[in-house]
């Protein structure tokens, strides 16, 4: 029961801001155009601050686990490959194969690890946030090689190396590491009175902006492709790797941070990269609104039997 109790504390929030958002948007108090400006925010503000408050706070000595940090590597690129394979072999429309592929092995890890561990954990996050910037530049080149391969075009290594770089989660991540690294500490008065303020805007904004998009209106026409995401994304790819994370010896923290890297919704700015790379847009915004919708579900259900199991 305590088990339970915890999940439904960690998913319960991501259910009630992006129900909040979804009536916000109905009364047109929430539209389009603000909702797209708080992603913005929240890619570019809210959780890079997150990111950087995360990682410099965290004790990265004690939390670091090379088991668990090639795990995840080994495990992100080899489901990527996999996916990949099955979905040109599945779907013919090159503009949808992508998006698939992204919906699929992309997931919303920077927005929701930190968030569940600590609900679980309190402060001792352990490689939660050490993740992060493993994670990040692993999932965006595999998107952008998706993107390049399924249009004919090849992924320029600059350009990837340039994106990775640039990418506002990998600088916090890094300027985190930095500061940790050096012992830097921030005043009191900037780091709890302005950062962590500002990075606990971020789920709820995000949530808040995507539950003031969710439209169940071509549900019906991508069917098929969103059954197909859902059920890779939220029960069988978190499935596999959590139980080779198990079968690894790998439990508490750690072992939430690998559920939500597996089986988080989709990223939220998977739909501006299939927008900015020719995929199929209508059906990437679906990808995120639905996944995020059914993940309060498989992700309580996932903690509810860890926990219970004593994994967690």
């Amino acid at each position: 029961m305590q088990s339970m109790i915890l999940a439904f504390n960690a998913v319960f929030p991501l259910l009630a801001f992006m129900a909040l958002g979804y009536f916000l948007g109905r009364i047109k108090l929430l539209n389009k155009q603000t909702a797209s400006g708080m992603n913005k925010l929240v890619f570019k503000v809210f959780l890079p601050l997150s990111i950087f408050q995360s990682v410099c706070s965290t004790d990265i000595k004690s939390a670091f686990d090379l088991k668990v940090t090639l795990y995840v590597v080994c495990s992100c690129i080899l489901s990527f490959i996999i996916i990949s394979f099955i979905i040109k072999r599945t779907e013919k429309d090159k503009t949808v194969q992508p998006v698939m592929i992204q919906g699929i092995h992309k997931a919303n890890y920077n927005l929701l690890a930190v968030s569940i561990v600590a609900n679980f954990f309190g402060s001792e996050i352990g490689m939660a946030a050490v993740l992060i910037m493993i994670i990040t530049p692993i999932v965006n080149t595999c998107s952008t090689i998706a993107f390049e391969t399924a249009r004919g075009g090849s992924a320029s290594l600059s350009k990837m190396l340039k994106k990775i770089i640039l990418n506002p989660m990998v600088l916090s991540s890094l300027l985190g590491l930095l500061a940790n690294a050096l012992g830097i500490k921030l005043p009191a008065l900037i780091m709890n009175g302005v950062v962590s303020k500002l990075a606990a805007m971020a789920t709820p904004a995000a949530m808040l902006a995507l539950g003031s998009d969710f439209s169940l209106g071509s549900m019906k026409k991508w069917a098929k492709q969103l059954t197909a995401v859902c059920l890779g994304k939220l029960v069988i790819l978190p499935l596999i790797i959590v139980s080779g994370a198990v079968l690894l010896g790998i439990r508490g923290a750690d072992l939430v941070a690998i559920l939500v890297y597996s089986g988080a919704p989709t990223a939220v700015n998977s739909y501006s990269t299939a927008v900015s790379m020719g995929g199929n847009e209508e059906l990437a915004g679906e990808v995120v609104a639905v996944t995020s919708l059914l993940s309060v579900f498989t992700l309580f259900v996932f903690l509810t039997v860890m926990g219970s199991a004593g994994l967690i």
